[in-house]
């Protein structure tokens, strides 16, 4: 129940931070993915059935702060990878320095990238690919700089409020 809160108030603050701070530290007009990020970091904290939880959580927030129909693209890539950071977390080194680093700088191209994909696939967005590509390596290069804070943040509250139960996929 407080894991579920405390997961939910991290979100919050993520989606709170990334639409009224980051906004203003925006490079090249690009901003970081907060939520993406956490759910990132929580996946390869606790694990591919928190990364898919989480994942889903912060994707429908992301979608429904956009407010960019269809509502449901976020939640799905968020999903996803969420999912598989928590699938290969154990051929990942726990402590590395660089884990959490390339960890953000490939989930932000490939979530950004992925987004751009499913939604030109439905034609939701007109967007070139190369404007989604310049948009995926910037926001994945931002999410990168980030990437320390944000996953010593998670590690401090997951260790604090561990999972209730210990369920791996």
């Amino acid at each position: 129940m407080i894991r579920g809160l405390i997961i939910a108030l991290v979100l919050f603050t993520a989606a709170v931070a990334q639409t009224s701070v980051f906004p203003h530290l925006a490079i090249g007009g690009f901003r970081p993915d907060l939520l993406l990020l956490a759910t990132v970091a929580f996946a390869f904290r606790d694990g591919a059935l928190t990364g898919l939880y989480v994942g889903f959580a912060a994707g429908l927030l992301a979608d429904l702060l956009l407010a960019v129909p269809p509502v449901g693209i976020n939640a799905l890539v968020f999903l996803v990878i969420g999912y598989t950071v928590g699938v290969v977390r154990p051929y990942l080194a726990s402590e590395s320095v660089t884990a959490p680093l390339a960890l953000a700088l490939a989930t932000g191209i490939i979530g950004i990238g992925g987004y751009g994909v499913v939604a030109r696939t439905l034609g939701a967005s007109e967007a070139s690919l190369g404007l989604v590509l310049r948009t995926a390596v910037i926001v994945a290069l931002y999410d990168t700089l980030l990437a320390p804070v944000v996953f010593a943040t998670i590690r401090r509250l997951s260790g604090r409020y561990p999972p209730e139960r210990a369920v791996q996929i």
